[in-house]
């Protein structure tokens, strides 16, 4: 039996509208709900530093060609 592996595309996605949330804050970010429609799926969340702040990003994939 031969299979074929899935091959994925990437795409990093800064959270902008995480700015100044405070620890109980509601957060809906709209670019994600909109990105997950077009079949992107988030599977990671890191720190993006500069130089003097840092900020969320994520990182999501979906099935290359799915677009």
């Amino acid at each position: 039996m031969i299979t074929t592996a899935t091959k994925w595309e990437y795409l990093v996605v800064p959270l902008d509208d995480a700015g100044g949330l405070k620890k109980n804050a509601d957060l809906a970010p709209a670019r994600l709900n909109e990105l997950g429609s077009k079949g992107w799926e988030a599977v990671g969340l890191s720190l993006k530093k500069g130089d003097l702040v840092a900020w969320p990003v994520v990182l999501m994939k979906r099935t290359l060609g799915s677009a």
